[in-house]
């Protein structure tokens, strides 16, 4: 960080699994190190149908990044909830966090995060949203109310939704301005939006982007996204 300037980075890492089938945790590490973001979250970060064992040691990820997993969901086996991770540097203070089931018939989660930059607040809402466009929208609105217009806010995740103004993401932009990094899906070939950034008019986007590499397209099926604020 440096004085009121924050990099944030979310990213699908697809349970560690890349493009060529094999998992191997140690791509995503070299992804996240080039990345050098304060905050980061991860979608997918747990595996889901072996009881969501974690793919990482929250240790050897903190030697080998600088950054601090936090535990998110107790009560989750896993180093997330329902796969969603969150990572941050230090002079990042988690206040609190509050991990919320969302509705529909997938097994989906969110997490509202309340963080301290120094003397600054940030709200920070990540999710992976369903592939149901009906159910999607309802997934949007709760976390839409999640919104406290006080504080600034940065709402990311793999929203699942295509196109620049899909219907079911109506919820957020209502709310929130979208970061436009650019196509993250699938890393062989990018042609659509799935993963994306909101934020309320408390921060100001200085610079974001697509981080694509020769590694990143190999690490998983999506590219990370990443973006640097500032607080106004």
């Amino acid at each position: 960080m440096l004085n009121d300037q924050f990099t944030f980075a979310s990213y699908n890492i697809r349970k560690a699994i890349g493009r060529d089938g094999k998992r191997n945790p140690q791509r995503i590490v070299e992804v996240l190190n080039a990345l050098s973001a304060d905050i980061v979250i991860l979608q997918e970060g747990d595996l889901r149908f072996k009881g969501r064992r974690a793919i990482f040691s929250s240790a050897d990820l903190f030697d080998q990044t600088g950054l601090t997993v936090i535990d998110v969901a107790p009560q989750d086996p896993g180093l997330g909830w329902h796969g969603n991770m969150l990572l941050v540097r230090a002079g990042v203070e988690v206040n609190s966090v509050e991990p919320i089931t969302l509705p529909g018939l997938e097994p989906r989660g969110a997490v509202v995060s309340r963080l301290s930059l120094g003397h600054r607040k940030l709200d920070l809402i990540q999710s992976h949203l369903g592939l149901v466009p009906a159910q999607r929208k309802r997934q949007a609105q709760l976390l839409a109310g999640c919104v406290n217009p006080a504080c600034p806010t940065v709402l990311a995740g793999d929203l699942n939704a295509a196109g620049s103004a899909p219907p079911s993401l109506s919820p957020l932009h209502a709310h929130l301005d979208e970061v436009v990094c650019g196509p993250t899906f699938p890393t062989r070939w990018p042609m659509i939006r799935f993963d994306r950034i909101f934020h309320t008019r408390g921060l100001k986007l200085l610079d974001a982007q697509v981080y694509s590499t020769a590694l990143a397209r190999q690490a998983s099926d999506h590219l990370p996204v990443s973006a640097t604020f500032t607080f106004l």
